[in-house]
């Protein structure tokens, strides 16, 4: 995707203001936000996750139906309305230690995702940066995943600049069963403009990169919608809307604990 030098803006608004200081910090004003499953990596996360609950028996009967509905949706481009199955997913983590599962979703990752990013994204965020571009993750996922993702895939990793739904935890960083953030479906558009909003970051400047409808709020809202190994109903919008659309192809078979998505690093 060609684009030019991202515009740069001091990040005080006075450098007379400052003393012993040779160069002010910047930061740009461009942001690409990247979709996690099936844009970044070739599979759904969740889907890895809910295997593993259901192995361990900690997933009721119900949840497990929840989920491979919602599954199939998603694969459709259907999947507006999961916020309840999200709901239904905190609650489950009640009384649950913050750090216990965020190992766990790391053991996951390391075993199941770690060596499943897709071909074409590492060299897309090179790009980027070579432009002077932030890269950020952008994903309906828990904080937890997320939070992962960004370390081993090679994007922003300060959690003010992790985009995702987030379980609410208490102070001792046990989980309540609420959920603070909702970034799923136009949901994702509304968190991503807020952090946006505080950033002093301007959507029309930015790149958003997904493969599926649910998205596609936030395609519409971002300056360069770029639409990834796309689902049937996005792959048909993009073409009437004349966004570009890419191949990224699939990560080949790769033993998983040489984990080649932090070569991006």
């Amino acid at each position: 995707v060609g684009q030019a030098r991202a515009e740069r803006a001091p990040v005080v608004d006075d450098l007379d203001d400052l003393t012993g200081v040779e160069d002010a910090v910047v930061q740009t004003k461009v942001v690409a936000f990247y979709d996690l499953d099936h844009t970044i990596i070739d599979t759904n996360s969740n889907k890895h996750w809910i295997v593993k609950e259901v192995k361990a028996g900690r997933v009721t009967p119900k949840l497990i139906l929840t989920a491979i509905y919602w599954f199939a949706r998603y694969a459709m481009g259907q999947g507006q309305g999961a916020e309840a199955a999200g709901a239904e997913a905190a609650m489950a983590y009640v009384g649950k230690s913050a750090k216990a599962l965020q190992k766990e979703v790391e053991d996951v990752f390391d075993k199941h995702l770690a060596h499943r990013m897709r071909p074409g994204c590492g060299p897309s965020m090179a790009r980027h940066r070579e432009n002077d571009v932030r890269v950020i993750i952008c994903t309906s996922s828990w904080q937890y995943a997320a939070r992962y993702a960004a370390t081993i895939f090679g994007l922003e990793t300060d959690d003010e600049n992790i985009i995702s739904s987030v379980m609410e935890e208490d102070a001792r960083g046990v989980l309540t069963g609420g959920i603070a953030e909702i970034a799923y479906g136009d949901g994702k558009y509304h968190v991503t403009k807020k952090w946006a909003d505080a950033n002093g970051v301007d959507l029309k400047d930015c790149y958003f990169y997904s493969d599926s409808m649910s998205d596609v709020l936030l395609l519409e809202k971002v300056g360069h919608p770029v639409v990834v190994n796309p689902d049937p109903r996005l792959k048909k919008h993009a073409e009437q809307r004349g966004w570009p659309i890419e191949d990224w192809g699939k990560a080949e078979e790769a033993v998983p604990d040489k984990k080649p998505g932090l070569r991006w690093r």
